[in-house]
């Protein structure tokens, strides 16, 4: 697939940063500019398929650069956002004026920003693709499109269930080459690959019936689990086809499933050391009088224990709820910090022995990770090494060295406590979930740690891993991290890809 170009100008490094990291993900040729002239030389040279523009820039304006863009007849459609911390009508209206496709407000959401680029792009091709077709009639064009590059599936069955069209996406799902014309039912096609479920719903196929119509992708070692509805309709009482809309509902599914289980833990863990603070509230409240002073201060030092472990689980849950990229680009920081850091939190943890061994190859570039949230990672990575140690007494190892190749730092964290079962060690990194063998609630913490060193790791374009220790019993993490860029100035500097 062709790869498309985007153009980002804007003054502020910082924003160019946070606008390339926002994209990163999709398969992109970037382009950066500072200023207004540079941003035209780059469009006339490389007529980028978007351009993310900011409206105040020093020398020439983003209106006056969106004014020039479309007076220029090579580059007038091509899509245009622009983004700037102007938040008033009259701003958005010369915007809009002068020939803005989007235009988007600082501070924006990442993820509408990244759904605007991406809706903004496949438009783009859309257009791209009706001038190809110029013999086609637009309308016939734009149906095409929409079923096309639509996220549904779409087939037509005849009456023997046999599948006469099917768009890109219902292949994709059943297996089927671009040109291949399946002789089987559609049916008997979708059980190859996925469960049917309910079965009873599957049995009058495709007649109507009250129940909704599921495939079913089991989770495995290798997948997560996928869910899809599917919807027979006949258009047309006269028409001798069905049409049918198969839409991917995962999301939909495991969302309500995690929030019941999110409630379950919630309910469970917190109730647990309410009963302390209650309890113990309700001794001294009713017996004050009779009570011995020694007496009363061990009720009170269980109560004030409660408290404690109380709020430690809810400030477990505000941070992994509070974004963990707010300050990644603001602060970074280099390898050789990991000292005082890990000193610092083994002090705090209560830790004797946590070593630190640094590859004599590193050097001082810096990380593409805020210090604070590089303090989080280690911190939550010795707490549970810790919490889950048999005696609370852990020996944690952390090595660190270069991957020169892929540009990044890896850091090993192993501790000597317990090997956990492969179910445990997939499901470790999920929000709220807790390696405990019987769920009782007894053991400190929601389980929050490793998601949210995921959410962090994730966030500065890291990745991560667990396994258990092949020398003795205990745990390996490993965190790769990668180097702080140093961005061209108005030039290519990336594709995109990882």
């Amino acid at each position: 697939m062709e790869q498309n170009t985007v153009l980002i100008v804007d003054d502020d490094e910082q924003m160019r940063a946070l606008l390339i990291e926002t994209i990163s993900p999709f398969n992109l040729r970037l382009l950066t500019a500072q200023r207004g002239d540079q941003a035209l030389a780059l469009a006339r040279e490389h007529h980028p398929d978007l351009i993310l523009l900011d409206v105040m820039m020093p020398d020439v304006d983003g209106f006056e650069v969106c004014r020039s863009l479309r007076d220029d007849p090579k580059l007038a459609q091509i899509p245009i956002v622009m983004i700037t911390a102007l938040n008033d009508r009259e701003a958005k209206i010369r915007g809009f004026e002068a020939g803005a496709d989007e235009f988007i407000t600082k501070p924006f959401d990442l993820g509408e920003l990244q759904a605007r680029i991406n809706t903004l792009l496949r438009l783009n091709r859309y257009r791209r693709l009706l001038q190809e077709q110029a013999r086609v009639s637009a309308e016939r064009a734009r149906f095409e499109w929409v079923v096309v590059t639509s996220d549904n599936a779409y087939l037509i069955l005849d009456q023997q269930d046999r599948i006469t069209y099917a768009n890109p996406r219902a292949r994709a799902y059943l297996g089927l080459a671009a040109d291949e014309q399946p002789s089987r039912p559609f049916r008997e096609l979708a059980a190859q690959r996925y469960q049917l479920a309910p079965s009873e719903a599957w049995e009058q196929w495709p007649e109507p019936v009250d129940l909704q119509r599921f495939l079913v992708h089991p989770e495995t070692l290798h997948s997560s689990e996928q869910w899809l509805k599917v919807e027979p309709a006949v258009v047309h009482p006269a028409d001798d086809q069905i049409v049918v809309t198969i839409r991917d509902v995962t999301q939909q599914i495991t969302a309500q499933r995690d929030m019941w289980t999110f409630h379950t833990a919630i309910s469970h863990k917190l109730r647990t050391p309410l009963v302390s603070i209650i309890g113990g509230l309700n001794i001294l409240h009713d017996n004050m009088d009779q009570l011995d002073r020694s007496i009363a201060r061990n009720i009170a030092a269980i109560a004030l224990s409660g408290a404690h472990r109380l709020q430690s689980e809810i400030d477990d849950i505000l941070q992994y709820v509070r974004n963990p990229g707010d300050a990644h680009y603001l602060d970074t920081c280099t390898v050789f910090e990991l000292p005082a850091m890990i000193a610092a939190i083994s002090q705090e943890l209560g830790m004797q022995t946590v070593s630190l061994n640094l590859d004599p190859a590193l050097d001082t570039r810096r990380l593409r990770i805020s210090r604070r949230s590089l303090e989080t990672v280690l911190r939550e990575l010795c707490e549970n090494a810790k919490k889950f140690h048999p005696q609370r007494n852990p020996a944690v190892m952390v090595r660190v060295d270069a991957d020169l190749v892929r540009d990044q730092v890896r850091l090993l964290v192993c501790d000597d406590g317990i090997h956990l079962p492969p179910e445990q060690l997939r499901k470790i990194w999920q929000p709220y979930y807790q390696a405990e063998r019987s769920f009782t609630g007894q053991v400190e913490g929601m389980g929050l740690g490793l998601a949210q060193v995921a959410r962090i790791v994730l966030a500065v374009g890291g990745s991560y891993q667990i396994h258990n220790r092949s020398d003795r019993p205990g745990i390996c993490v490993e965190i790769r991290i990668p180097f702080a860029e140093e961005q061209a100035r108005g030039v290519v500097i990336g594709t995109g890809e990882r």
